[in-house]
Formats: C-alpha cells, structure tokens, sequence
C-alpha cells in the first residue's frame, strides 16, 4: 500500500532522530516511544506534566526518560543531572548519535582502538557496518565507556546467541555498564553463567518436552534454583518429572518444586538415594510416565499443607 504525508494539513513537525525507528522500535515499549514524541514536542522533560499528559505514574515517566538517555537519544543538561527526582521541568538536549560519516571517518583515521572496534565488529557480523552501527558503537565505548576487548565479546556473545541485532547489543551493553561488567574477566564470567544458565533451561525443556517454547520467569528462576540452590542435576530433575506426572497426570513447575524441596531436606541428592528411600519406606519405584501410581519417596502431607490440591486417585 502506498501512502505519504498530508504535509499541507500540518502547520508544524517534530524531528525524530533516525536512530530510534532503526533501533528502537522493537525493543522501546508503547509507552517509551510516547514519553519520547512528548519531550521532543516541547525541548524539555516535565515528567509530572507527561505523567499527567499520559495518564500514567511520573515514575513510569523517569524510567523511560532514562531508558532514552542511556540509549543516547537523550543527554541530560550538566545542571540538571543531579535532580532527576525534581519536580523542575528536566532540560534534555536530543544528540541521536549525531556524528557526521566524516566526524566517524576522523575518529577510525586517529584512533587505532574504534579502527580495531570497527575491523571486529564487521568480521563477527560478516558484512561492512553501516554508519548507524557505527555510531552506536562509538556511542558504547565513548559515553557508556566499555572497553573495546569488551564490546568485541558482548557482539560475539550476542551473535552466538542468535541475537545479532544492534538493538539487542546496545542493551546488553548498556546493562554490561550499569552492572559495572566493564573488564575482560568478568564480561568473561557473565558469559560462562549465561551460557551455563541457557544450557540448563535446554536440557529441562528436552526433558519435559518442551521444545517449542521457552521458559517464563518464573519457571526459569525455578530451574536455576533446582541447579544452584538445591544441587541437583538433570537426572534428579528428571525423577522429580516422573513423579509429578504419576501423581497429577500433568506437567507442574510448583509441583516438581516441592518434591525436590522435599528430597534436598531429607539428604536425598541422587536417583539411587531415592529407590533406597523407596525400599525403606515401603514404597515402589514409579510406574511410567502414563501411570497414576504415587510412590512414597516424599512427604505428600506436604503438599496439602503447602496449599496444592492433589487429586484422589482410585488405586
């Protein structure tokens, strides 16, 4: 469909810079882009006339005010940088990553680190950056101040990862600076707990079947608990499975939570303590997966006092 501008209609227009419709639009939320469009109209952030505007919480309003900021759209007047909580209307001047092709061209001319920036950042994405790409990145190592060693890991990472867009890469990075991940050891070590983290979550979700879908928060804190807090291993989270899906029949995070609670609190750490628990308890080792029979290797007390609604089955 062909569409243009009714520019007759408009007396008057705002500049948006190129780098948010680039960049932004697809991880900026709604309400973001509107702060955006409403400090851009009036040159300055009155965040409680916004807030007011918007219909929503002056909070909400400073939140996307920095998330702007920290993305460079936005720079803060040095004599307002100290009062982000002030009612004061915020003075905000729109930089937008503004350097010019041949202001970029000088800083790779006169500066070995961005001409090294650049040669990696092309070879890991295979193909010559575009000047928006370039700004971005002078943008990481100049303003959020990372080192080119660790801005050369967080665009591998991200590329290994399938998660190459620049958009992407400028959160992450700007997450790396507010996290102070800003040396090789530890970009290095955030790295190996994320890989380890995404490993972890795979192989659950090979295990309960879940391969066309990924984990929610909540889920994901579980599975990481299960590893970090319990010391398990995929085989006892794999018990833990068989289990709930003889008793209830169906897949329940909760569920599989307290019985590996359960197991941790009475010392059970392998799948070979577990058949042990069973003999001594009198209990049978589970059924398959489509078999209803509860085995008695956890307290099922537990479960009715911890609030879960376990059906009666008829044996």
């Amino acid at each position: 469909m062909e569409i243009r501008l009714n520019a007759g209609k408009f007396s008057s227009f705002i500049a948006v810079p190129a780098d948010v419709v680039d960049n932004h639009l697809a991880s900026a939320s709604g309400l973001y882009v509107k702060v955006l469009l409403a400090v851009l109209r009036a040159n300055h952030a009155d965040t409680a006339k916004i807030a007011a505007q918007l219909s929503v919480p002056e909070t909400d309003v400073k939140e996307a005010i920095g998330y702007w900021i920290r993305s460079g759209i936005f720079q803060e007047d040095d004599k307002a940088k100290h009062s982000m909580a002030s009612t004061a209307p915020q003075e905000v001047v729109v930089s937008a990553h503004s350097l010019s092709p041949a202001e970029i061209q000088d800083r790779v001319e006169k500066n070995q680190d961005v001409r090294f920036l650049f040669s990696m950042a092309e070879s890991i994405f295979g193909n010559l950056l575009t000047s928006t790409q370039q700004r971005g990145l002078l943008y990481i190592h100049e303003t959020l101040g990372l080192p080119v060693d660790v801005i050369v890991m967080a665009l591998q990472y991200c590329v290994s990862i399938g998660k190459g867009n620049f958009a992407y890469i400028q959160k992450l990075c700007a997450g790396w600076a507010d996290q102070e991940i800003n040396t090789h050891a530890k970009a290095e070590e955030y790295i190996r707990l994320q890989t380890q983290r995404h490993s972890r979550e795979q192989q659950v979700r090979e295990r309960f079947g879940l391969r066309d879908r990924a984990l929610s928060a909540q889920q994901s804190r579980m599975v990481q608990s299960w590893f970090d807090d319990l010391g398990y291993d995929i085989d006892m989270i794999g018990e833990a499975y068989e289990r709930t899906l003889n008793a209830i029949n169906q897949l329940s995070f909760p569920y599989m939570n307290t019985i590996l609670k359960s197991w941790y609190e009475k010392g059970i750490h392998t799948p070979q303590e577990i058949a042990l628990k069973d003999v001594r308890t009198g209990g049978d080792p589970p059924k398959s997966s489509g078999s209803k029979r509860r085995t008695s290797s956890y307290d099922l007390d537990e479960f009715d006092r911890r609030g879960f609604n376990i059906p009666k089955i008829d044996k």
